[in-house]
């Protein structure tokens, strides 16, 4: 069956208009003078505005979450540490089935013994995970990950000096040593900040991508011109450092009845709120010097939820400094072309059909990505109404 969205505004990070033709997986036609065969199903858009898919840069992703985050418009999923088995189950299940979010994932993370997240094997979150402690150990643990199957290879660098903590860390020549192996392997190497110090150790050892701006100091203009010059990508998390109940959204009408009751107490969670401020003034800063910033979440932390905590991290990049444009542009043409999204995040022919209508013009108002109309993977329209009478 053919579709055609008629009638929306489109963007996909640059901005235009025109009718979108869905054949099948695929974006077959687009143009302001579409031959709508007569057999095909029309979807009347006006005063919508017709989005890419979102991607949510930043995960941790759990059997269930990525259906909720098809329900409010990310259509992928990037997962930032997971078991083996969960990641595998996850990637399956997603591309088997049109109606839940696609999942990539770093599977597990290189970290130190006893560092961080051990305490998530002790609270029962993951299994007991392999770790590493000496630079001639990283070629085998990355081909352990490229086993496995992850997908870009997640590099913790955590002494817990931003959170009061003293905990193992990996060295700086490991963190060396790691970044190499992944280039070796194709992989992208993405590293878990806090501190500035260990975003220094990041750029020196040529990562691609980090996960978080530091927030132990205010941010200065010497390391965003550094975090830009090096070419290196960062997915701030802002919506992480807000505290209880990211922007309301447990309240919002838009955003509430796709929300899964489990996921309500820890969106509810209290938060360290005195963060978010170093965390805007890194990221501005980061922006101003032309830096790549990309739009993530960290869920399921405290605080943010799938799907929704995507909508309240665009409305920080845009306070941040970034146009509501670029904040789109962040969440998706940018995450596929760092990631090497094949086939996402733009409106185009021969793009994979994940879209996201939603009614008003988020290039005025970013807040109007909050009011999911319609969202479709791989061609396929996501049964919202049925979705949400489900969780009644």
């Amino acid at each position: 069956m053919i579709t055609v969205i008629r009638g929306a505004w489109l963007v996909d990070g640059e901005g235009g208009r025109g009718e979108v033709v869905i054949d099948g997986e695929r974006i077959t036609e687009v143009g302001s003078r579409v031959l709508v065969p007569p057999d095909a199903r029309v979807v009347e858009a006006s005063g919508g505005t017709l989005l890419p898919g979102l991607v949510d840069c930043h995960t941790h992703s759990f059997p269930g979450s990525p259906i909720q985050a098809l329900a409010l418009g990310v259509t992928t999923e990037l997962d930032m540490f997971s078991s083996p088995e969960i990641a595998a189950t996850l990637r399956a299940s997603s591309a088997r089935r049109a109606g839940m979010a696609e999942v990539r994932s770093a599977g597990t993370g290189a970290g130190a013994p006893g560092g961080y997240p051990a305490m998530l094997v002790e609270s029962g979150v993951y299994p007991p995970y392999p770790t590493l402690t000496e630079p001639e150990e990283a070629a085998a643990f990355v081909r352990d990950r490229v086993a496995e199957g992850s997908d870009y290879l997640k590099i913790i660098i955590e002494d817990g000096q931003a959170y009061g903590q003293n905990l193992p860390c990996l060295r700086p020549e490991v963190v060396a040593a790691l970044t190499l192996a992944a280039h070796e392997h194709g992989l992208l190497a993405v590293a878990h900040v806090s501190t500035r110090a260990a975003t220094v150790t990041a750029l020196e050892a040529g990562v691609d991508v980090l996960a978080h701006v530091f927030t132990d100091v205010p941010g200065d203009a010497k390391i965003a011109a550094a975090i830009a010059e090096s070419g290196t990508t960062v997915v701030p998390t802002l919506v992480q450092f807000e505290g209880r109940d990211g922007g309301g959204l447990a309240e919002d009408p838009r955003i509430r009845p796709y929300l899964h009751p489990a996921s309500l107490p820890g969106l509810a969670a209290d938060r360290d709120q005195g963060r978010l401020e170093n965390a805007l003034a890194t990221t501005r800063l980061i922006h101003r010097h032309g830096g790549t910033l990309l739009a993530g979440t960290d869920t399921p932390n405290p605080g943010t939820t799938a799907g929704a905590s995507v909508h309240r991290e665009l409305e920080f990049l845009v306070r941040a400094g970034l146009s509501p444009l670029a904040a789109l542009a962040a969440a998706t043409s940018e995450p596929a072309r760092v990631f090497g999204l094949a086939g996402r995040g733009r409106i185009a022919p021969g793009q994979q059909a994940d879209l996201l209508l939603v009614d008003g013009d988020p290039t005025s108002d970013i807040t109007a990505t909050r009011s999911v109309r319609a969202v479709w993977r791989r061609g396929e329209r996501f049964d919202r109404d049925a979705y949400r009478a489900g969780l009644s």
